[in-house]
């Protein structure tokens, strides 16, 4: 008798990670963001049911240990404008023009 895998429990920390990764590696391609603009962001990307006290403790932990993404100490903020403030984002990689 087979029986069914054990099924995945994803915390709410999971699911604001995938909406932050997703949001800088998309739509805020290249932009880095403060945290206030990322649990906005994150906040209307997600479920109503997420609390903004849970998205904010864990954007903090992202900020903490941003794991692929990169972390700026002093930049301005591509959505507000805020100046010198810690930032995440990916930036996007120079390329190489074509050979002839």
């Amino acid at each position: 008798m087979r029986y069914p895998a054990p099924a995945t429990v994803y915390s709410v920390g999971d699911f604001v990670r995938r909406v932050v990764d997703s949001l800088l590696r998309g739509h805020c391609r290249g932009q880095f963001l403060c945290a206030r603009c990322l649990v906005k962001l994150a906040k209307d990307h997600l479920d109503k049911s997420y609390a903004t006290a849970d998205i904010t403790q864990v954007m903090e932990e992202i900020f903490s240990s941003p794991g692929p993404i990169s972390s700026v100490p002093m930049s301005t903020c591509a959505v507000c404008g805020r100046k010198k403030m810690q930032c995440l984002g990916v930036p996007v990689p120079m390329t190489t023009p074509a050979k002839p």
